[in-house]
């Protein structure tokens, strides 16, 4: 497929995953190419605009993306139904790097377990140990959770509130782990304080990390340039949306 492609792809099933969150199950209309974890697609809902959405999972011919209610577009795909028609452009960017036999430490601040929970399924299928850290500012926000443990992962979550697990953000339950428990990489997705506390603590520990950023986009293709990552000349759509740590810190620092 030509990149700028619009595949339509049908609402097969919409899961209510919580008050802020949806996951709609997307059946393409013709032959695409699938993604790889990390990776994102630019969603096209007609009448509007194209948002970045990243994948939460692939089962055989269906693709899983989990949309937070954030804006006048995602609002608007919450109101969607089964049957309705929403396109597909990608996938884009590059992807998360997953070997095998390795023990890997995910920390996942608020809606950012979504891409973490396709990269598990292939983590598992590749016969890696994943430790999923799962932060919330509340317990009715909480995602993944259940999903993530039948799928073979050791699971810890954090509230803010404290209303489950352990109380405060999931980078104070990381350093927690990180006291006990040692791993062979970290893998974070959420908030930009999430990203650059797991990139900085892997760094002191001396292990590898991988950092899936998000960045405001229009093209999703890297040409207006609207999602580059400080003033790195780095695109999150072209060069990312997955960096490694080292790389990820040295641009922060510099802004």
């Amino acid at each position: 497929m030509l990149p700028g492609s619009i595949v339509s792809a049908r609402i097969v099933k919409i899961v209510k995953e919580n008050p802020e969150i949806k996951s709609f199950f997307l059946k393409p209309l013709k032959k695409m190419e699938y993604p790889k974890p990390g990776q994102f697609y630019m969603v096209w809902v007609p009448d509007l605009e194209e948002i970045p959405i990243s994948v939460s999972a692939v089962f055989k011919n269906l693709i899983r993306i989990t949309v937070a209610r954030r804006g006048e577009t995602t609002n608007y795909m919450h109101s969607l139904r089964e049957g309705d028609i929403l396109g597909l452009k990608g996938p884009l960017g590059n992807s998360i790097k997953l070997e095998r036999n390795r023990k890997y430490l995910f920390v996942a601040g608020g809606y950012g377990v979504a891409p973490l929970m396709f990269a598990l399924r292939c983590a598992r299928e590749r016969d890696s140990a994943v430790t999923m850290l799962i932060g919330a500012r509340t317990e009715s926000l909480l995602l993944f959770e259940q999903e993530a443990k039948r799928l073979g992962a050791k699971v810890f979550v954090s509230t803010d509130d404290g209303s489950k697990g352990f109380k405060g953000t999931v980078v104070d339950l990381m350093k927690q782990i990180l006291k006990r428990e040692l791993f062979d990489e970290i893998i974070a997705c959420g908030p930009e304080p999430v990203l650059i506390a797991s990139a900085e603590i892997a760094s002191m520990l001396g292990i590898k990390s991988q950092i899936l950023a998000e960045e405001y986009m229009k093209c999703g293709i890297g040409i207006c340039g609207s999602c580059e990552l400080g003033q790195s000349g780095l695109l999150v759509c072209r060069d990312g949306p997955v960096f490694n740590g080292e790389i990820f810190l040295n641009v922060i620092k510099e802004q």
